[in-house]
């Protein structure tokens, strides 16, 4: 599934899903296992049930979930809207609990 408008929302419900939007506000979601999910617009918000799933965003201000196993790698800006690299992590590891929303701070995945 993909969108471009802004507050697209998707979602899909079988294995090996991707999703992917670029519009802001965009909402997508998958519980199918190895999802794969991709936003740019900003303020997106990405969350992911299945196991061994991934979330990337180069979205300003995005927020993302997943289930045990999922990875996530989320854009960090600075002040001035500039990208300064992403902060990466995998649930369950490194004290990243599953279905709690995290976005990127310090170079780290932090609770949203």
């Amino acid at each position: 599934l993909a969108a471009s408008g802004h507050s697209a929302k998707l979602a899909a419900s079988g294995h090996s899903a991707k999703l992917a939007a670029s519009g802001h506000y965009a909402q997508l979601a998958a519980s199918g296992h190895s999802a794969q999910i991709a936003a740019s617009g900003d303020y997106a918000k990405l969350a992911a049930s299945g196991k061994d799933s991934v979330i990337a965003s180069s979205a300003y201000n995005a927020i993302a979930k997943g289930a045990a196993g999922t990875w996530i790698s989320l854009a960090e800006f600075n002040s001035d809207y500039k990208c300064v690299g992403f902060a990466t992590g995998c649930i369950g590891q490194d004290g990243l609990l599953p279905d709690v929303f995290y976005r990127a701070q310090g170079g780290k995945l932090v609770q949203a």
